[in-house]
């Protein structure tokens, strides 16, 4: 781990700048929206450059169509002539395989989003160009499985959530036993808000799903705290829903799901007392992980002790969001958590 006074900083969102004028994610993975449009990342939620369509497209129509075609040869030539790329964290400073724009091998990971809606209210969110730029706020079963199988059997990392709450499904866990029954050697993980696990029904269908990790949005540990950011939310409600879920892991002696604690540092919630509290709950009940999050979120009030630059950090730096990969890759060796982040 770098000083956090270094020019490797610490950091969990960072600006694109010059010296990184390339982006790796269309010849490696695919992110797939609600309504079956493909963009470019997660970055793209707003769907501002739709690359294709699995609605009615074929996989290798989207994949190696004349959108994404486009798209990589932008980026080898001049990634800021597209909108989205710019500033966008997720560029890198190597430059992408030469003349290598179309018949592109199949990416090895995928970002997928079942449902677009959600049931909170968080300010960061912009539920508006979210919801309001999908065609359709439910994947349909058919859709996920299209998208499945033109990625199998080959596919090595899913994500699956991104602009809602993916557990607002019905066909949720089906669609995860999907996945995972035609890629068995992929790592699944979700992002949830964590308030539809609250019967022991729905805990055992996680269980039997087959997902591999399991990260609790829960940025507090009181419900004081927690309800600044996480607008509408029951912190009581997940805080029983990740304890009951390890408990019943335990219980049936699996290793599946890891759950993850993952909390944004804001300014309210980041006094030593808060955080101590966190990590005794969580610890109680056998969270896996807990993991600090910065603040990416200009509009709220960020962290005055923990932010980018901060030498701070480096008093949390064993616990931060950017070093868990790090810390799941010291665990089981078939973990490969934030592998394509």
């Amino acid at each position: 781990m770098t000083d956090a006074s270094s020019d490797k900083q610490i950091a969990t969102w960072i600006r694109a700048d010059d010296s990184r004028p390339f982006c790796a994610r269309p010849w490696q993975q695919i992110t797939v929206l609600s309504d079956g449009s493909a963009v470019c990342a997660c970055v793209d939620a707003a769907k501002t450059n739709p690359l294709g369509n699995f609605r009615f497209q074929t996989f290798d129509e989207v994949w190696n169509g004349k959108s994404y075609e486009k798209l990589r040869r932008a980026i080898a030539s001049d990634i800021d002539q597209t909108p989205i790329c710019v500033g966008c964290p997720n560029r890198i400073a190597e430059p992408p395989p030469a003349d290598y724009f179309t018949g592109v091998q199949k990416p090895e990971a995928l970002f997928i989003e079942s449902y677009a809606g959600c049931n909170l209210a968080c300010p960061g969110c912009d539920r508006e160009s979210i919801e309001g730029n999908r065609d359709e706020l439910a994947m349909s079963l058919d859709a996920f499985k299209r998208v499945i199988d033109g990625v199998s059997p080959t596919l090595k990392y899913m994500e699956f959530h991104l602009g809602g709450e993916n557990y607002m499904h019905k066909d949720a866990h089906e669609m995860v036993t999907y996945a995972r029954k035609n890629n068995p050697n992929c790592f699944i993980l979700s992002s949830t808000n964590g308030h539809f696990f609250h019967t022991e029904e729905r805990c055992q269908k996680v269980l039997d799903s087959g997902i591999d990790a399991l990260i609790f949005s829960v940025d507090g540990a009181r419900q004081e705290t927690y309800e600044k950011y996480r607008v509408n939310g029951r912190f009581d409600r997940v805080f029983e829903a990740m304890k009951k879920i390890v408990a019943m892991r335990n219980a049936q002696g699996l290793r599946r799901p890891i759950v993850i604690w993952r909390y944004i540092l804001f300014e309210w919630n980041d006094s030593r007392e808060e955080m101590d509290l966190a990590r005794r709950l969580a610890e109680e009940i056998g969270v896996d992980h807990l993991a600090w999050h910065l603040n990416a979120v200009s509009i709220m009030q960020s962290s005055k002790r923990y932010h980018i630059g901060s030498p701070h950090l480096m008093e949390i730096k064993d616990e931060i969001w950017d070093t868990l990969p790090e810390r799941l890759a010291d665990g089981p060796k078939d973990v490969k958590f934030d592998r394509y982040r």
